[in-house]
């Protein structure tokens, strides 16, 4: 399928298609590659970027409701599943990227949509905690098809020049989101309104934009000229199956390795599976083949772990050091997401033409290292102006090229891998935000254990773990003025080594960077995969 517009005024004449010397391969222009304009685009994008918005939202706003939550239900064990269950259910969003590039998109977006909100009622009308988790799992399953399906339209609806606008106008969607989430959780859970509604929230706002969904957002199908059985036989089954057991399998290995054997396999399969064409792989081989993006793909990982990670823990270190509630804690994440858009559309903005990679690379992931370098040495004396610019530092930094390496695979690869790219890079974000929630609260919650214990010994295991899940729980509200002061310091002493751990992420990425070399994209040439080097 071309995508060029069937508009003839708006298409021109057919010196605006560039071949890549492939019938399979055709690059737009300046042509405007889809089949509606003006208002009806506008509030098009509209509706997608509001899915994006309900997913960064979803993503965040649980961040202060755990100890309204555990109060409720008293499932201990389960509390840490709420944030990683969202996370290990947008795992999906590779077999996703696959099936957008096969079925009809408009088709999986709407279905992904329903999906999302059934997830959301779930989560909402939760009588226990594992309704709760299994209702986050479906919820990210469907979040997770929503933001690749934005993603895939903005590849197929956009020209290569506007393409970094849009993508930036998604990051601004997303990092509202992410900003909104943790007050408006914590407004529902102070409030009559109570925590359900954080959740409940996203039923009205998406049938506001479902008439747009249903009526405006076009209907692009990539292998229109195939049969849904030749359809269903280029989507890889086996390795999606082992891929999606190998997430979760990931996640469990943290606390015990062994699980990891069907990761390993999944591993394998992605390099060597030999019962699928290499070009309809879960995860092309030929990438692999591509320093560049593999190098990219992992600092995706990097950066989107941190940012996740960032913003769960901003607030609860300031619910614990400056003792508040759950709404004044995630006014307080403000600088840092606010920090991250801004830095963000700046980048989408610049990105066309200032197009290295390695600068923007470089300068934010410097900024990374030296805002959780310092955050590290925060502590209670530590003044909320030096604790907001650390906070601003790795916002800043994350910003430079948190979402840049979307727009920059699509710009390596030839038009028929974008789907894959999209992917392909959507899948390492997601692994990032699983793995880093899943090893931060495993660091966090093991070492105010350990430190808890020894200032209170009379407390037991699960009142520590109930304790540190923030301000507002049951156990912390029921210790004395003297007590709170006993525990706290050894609680912000266990959260350096999760500042400590984004740091060495943080330097890693930096290190990562000195791999992508002098290497810029330049007009048609990137959409290619071509790449020029600078002298």
């Amino acid at each position: 399928m071309s995508f060029i517009d069937a508009d003839p005024e708006k298409q021109g004449s057919n010196d605006n298609v560039a071949s890549t010397g492939s019938s399979e391969n055709v690059i737009p222009r300046e042509a405007s590659p889809r089949p509606i304009h003006g208002w009806k685009w506008a509030i098009a994008y509209a509706s997608m970027i509001s899915t994006t918005f309900l997913f960064a939202l979803d993503n965040t706003i649980v961040a202060d409701i755990h100890p309204v939550i555990l109060d409720l239900f008293d499932e201990v064990s389960l509390l840490p599943w709420i944030g990683v269950g969202l996370a290990l259910g947008t795992m999906c969003v590779l077999p996703w990227g696959k099936a957008y590039g096969v079925f009809n998109v408009k088709y999986v977006y709407l279905f992904n949509i329903a999906l999302f909100e059934i997830g959301s009622a779930v989560c909402g009308a939760a009588p226990n905690m594992t309704a709760l988790v299994v209702g986050c799992v479906i919820a990210g399953v469907g979040g997770s098809g929503m933001y690749s399906g934005t993603l895939s339209f903005v590849a197929m609806l956009t020209s290569l020049k506007e393409r970094p606008v849009y993508m930036a106008g998604s990051t601004v969607i997303w990092g509202i989101g992410s900003v909104l989430g943790p007050v408006v959780g914590g407004a529902f859970a102070d409030s009559s309104a109570t925590w359900r509604w954080a959740f409940y929230i996203n039923l009205p706002i998406g049938a506001v934009f479902a008439p747009s969904y249903l009526f405006l957002v076009p209907s692009v199908d990539p292998q229109s000229s195939k049969s849904w059985a030749e359809k269903c036989r280029r989507i890889d089954w086996i390795m999606m199956t082992m891929f999606l057991a190998g997430s979760a399998s990931l996640v469990m290995a943290i606390t015990s390795a062994a699980r990891c054997v069907l990761l390993v396999v999944c591993i394998v399969l992605a390099r060597y599976h030999p019962g699928m064409d290499k070009d309809n792989r879960l995860y092309p081989a030929h990438f692999f083949k591509r320093p560049i993006l593999v190098n990219l793909q992992l600092q995706m990982f990097l950066v989107s772990g941190i940012v996740l990670a960032m913003t769960y823990y901003i607030p609860l270190f300031f619910q614990f050091i400056r003792g508040d509630g759950a709404l004044d804690a995630g006014i307080r994440l403000l600088p840092f997401i606010i920090s991250m858009v801004v830095f963000a559309m700046g980048n989408g903005a610049l990105m066309p033409k200032l197009p290295y990679i390695l600068p923007w690379h470089l300068f934010g992931s410097a900024l990374v290292v030296a805002g959780t370098a310092l955050l590290y040495t925060a502590d209670l004396s530590t003044s909320n102006a030096k604790i907001y610019g650390y906070c601003i530092l790795v916002g800043a930094g994350s910003g430079c090229y948190a979402l840049a390496g979307f727009a920059v695979v699509q710009s390596l690869v030839p038009l028929k891998d974008i789907s894959n790219a999209v992917g392909a890079m959507a899948i390492s974000q997601d692994l990032g935000m699983v793995i880093f929630l899943a090893m931060a609260g495993s660091i966090y919650q093991n070492l105010t254990l350990q430190k808890v214990t020894q200032a209170m010994p009379a407390l037991s295991a699960a009142d520590i773990t109930n304790l540190v899940a923030g301000t507002s729980s049951r156990t912390y509200q029921a210790l004395s003025g003297e007590e709170r002061d006993l525990v706290t310091p050894q609680i912000t002493d266990a959260m350096k080594n999760v500042w400590w751990f984004f740091l060495v992420a943080g330097i890693l990425s930096f290190v990562l960077t000195l791999g992508l070399g002098r290497t810029r994209l330049k007009g048609a040439n990137a959409a290619e995969g071509e790449l020029e080097s600078c002298d």
